[in-house]
């Protein structure tokens, strides 16, 4: 019994065994090599890289290698990208119906010796997207002496694999310029790598950063190229001069003066690095520090930074507040200042339409002033009023007083007047005098007699009008009750 059980429990244990023996998966071997070739200096040179599968149809692979960039320029390959510092990146797929990959790079010997080409990095695949595992090697090459017996040669840039000169004309600081293509991976400055950005209407070999700043390559006059730094925005170049700040962080010198507001005791002048000349601002009172304007290549931000002579070291630097008082002064004053300084040509139109408004306004009033001194005119005429106070006074009858006697027609009622008029002094003997007068004078008829309703008594009044008997008198006097 126990007998049957072992052998029970051994059957069991190999059919399990199978299925997980059956999930095993062995990557396929492959190998990467590439040939040895022997150039001389200032010859170009080919190189072949190949990756064999061992037999089955091969998939999609991507290989890393650096080369030597004092003895070897990269001129082309079929599949192959440079990053300008001496890093090779291969990327190709099969077809199905081979078992290897194969390219050739092309390299111009630059100095006498032996170059390597190394591989980083390598991934490949079957078809069947089974993993092949490559068996990597690399490559030697063997650079002698020119037939001229030179052991060094410079970089030319002008292969025609590189591109070619165009017949877009740029102008940089008042020198003209073409744009050109015929750029190697031996001129592509550290950081940056090859890219193509519309210019010019097509798409054009540039080089650019992780932080999205392009250089372009122009050639001068004499053939001499160099990158510049493009603007985007414009479509327009400017100098390119990188500066180290850090181990990780350089800058760009710009030419942009409009964007840097400093303290009015900052004066701007002129730094020459590397035989460019770029705006500078210094502090007269520390000549030892100048501020410049620059593009930081890490973060792509613009700002201020600050050279010192001495050291020759840059900075991030941060402008000072501002001394004048007019500039931070917070009242209505000092803010209508501010706008007058920002916005020079709306203030001039506002004060030239003040300015017409008053001129109207003083035009108006004039003229009314003038209608109304000629209606005071034509009212002093109407009614033959004199214009002279003094004149008038002159010319003006004296008129002699007379009693309150000489008024008839006051009843009773109306005792308290003749009261009044008694106690301010008016003697009988006066009165008498009037009274004969008018009581004897013939002259005076009953024609003259009118009755007249007292507006405020409703008592009836007999008032009498003297005409004087003097015959060169022209004017006649009413007494009324007053």
């Amino acid at each position: 019994m126990k007998m049957m059980k072992k052998m029970a429990a051994l059957v069991l244990a190999a059919f399990l065994a199978v299925p997980m023996a059956g999930s095993i998966v062995y990557a396929a071997e492959g190998s990467l090599q590439f040939t040895d070739p022997e150039t001389q200096v200032g010859e170009t040179v080919k190189v072949d890289m190949v990756i064999r599968s061992g037999g089955d149809a091969i998939g999609d692979a991507d290989v890393t290698m650096t080369y030597d960039t004092d003895s070897l320029e990269f001129v082309s390959g079929d599949g192959v990208e440079s990053d300008g510092s001496g890093k090779l990146t291969y990327s190709g797929s099969g077809d199905g119906t081979e078992s290897e990959l194969r390219t050739t790079m092309e390299f111009r010997a630059l100095k006498s010796g032996t170059a390597q080409i190394s591989v980083d990095s390598s991934t490949a695949y079957l078809y069947s997207d089974e993993t092949l595992n490559l068996d990597e090697g690399s490559s030697a090459i063997t650079i002698d002496a020119a037939a001229d017996g030179s052991t060094t040669a410079e970089p030319t840039g002008a292969d025609a694999a590189a591109g070619e000169t165009t017949d877009i004309v740029v102008n940089v600081n008042g020198t003209d310029y073409n744009f050109s293509e015929a750029f190697t991976s031996a001129d592509i400055p550290a950081g940056y790598a090859e890219t193509t950005l519309n210019f010019n209407g097509e798409d054009r070999r540039f080089v650019a950063n992780d932080a999205g700043v392009y250089l372009g390559y122009l050639v001068d006059s004499s053939g001499a190229g160099s990158f510049f730094l493009y603007n985007e925005d414009d479509a327009t170049f400017s100098p390119y001069l990188e500066v180290s700040v850090s181990d990780t962080t350089s800058i760009i010198l710009l030419n942009k003066p409009d964007q840097v507001s400093l303290p009015e005791n900052y004066q701007q002048v002129e730094l020459t690095v590397s035989d460019q000349t770029f705006p500078a601002w210094s502090d007269p009172s520390n000549s030892r520090f100048y501020v410049i304007y620059a593009l930081n290549t890490r973060t792509g931000q613009e700002g201020l930074y600050q050279y010192d002579t001495e050291d020759g070291t840059y900075q991030s630097f941060t402008a000072p507040a501002s001394d004048d008082s007019s500039a931070s002064d917070g009242s209505v004053v000092g803010r209508i200042g501010a706008f007058v300084g920002e916005h020079i040509a709306i203030a001039f139109a506002l004060v030239a339409v003040i300015i017409l408004l008053l001129l109207i306004f003083m035009i108006v009033f004039a003229v009314k002033l003038v209608h109304r001194n000629q209606e005071l005119d034509d009212l002093y005429d109407e009614y033959d009023i004199p214009m002279d106070d003094d004149e008038e006074e002159e010319d003006r009858p004296a008129v002699q007083k007379k009693s309150r006697k000489q008024f008839v027609g006051y009843d009773d009622e109306e005792d308290e007047y003749d009261d009044e008029y008694d106690d301010d002094g008016y003697d009988d003997e006066y009165d008498d005098e009037y009274d004969e007068e008018y009581d004897d004078d013939d002259e005076y008829d009953d024609e003259y007699e009118d009755d007249e309703v007292d507006a405020h008594t409703g008592n009836t009044k007999n008032i009498r009008r003297k005409k004087s008997s003097k015959k060169d008198d022209d004017y006649e006097m009413d007494f009324i009750d007053l």
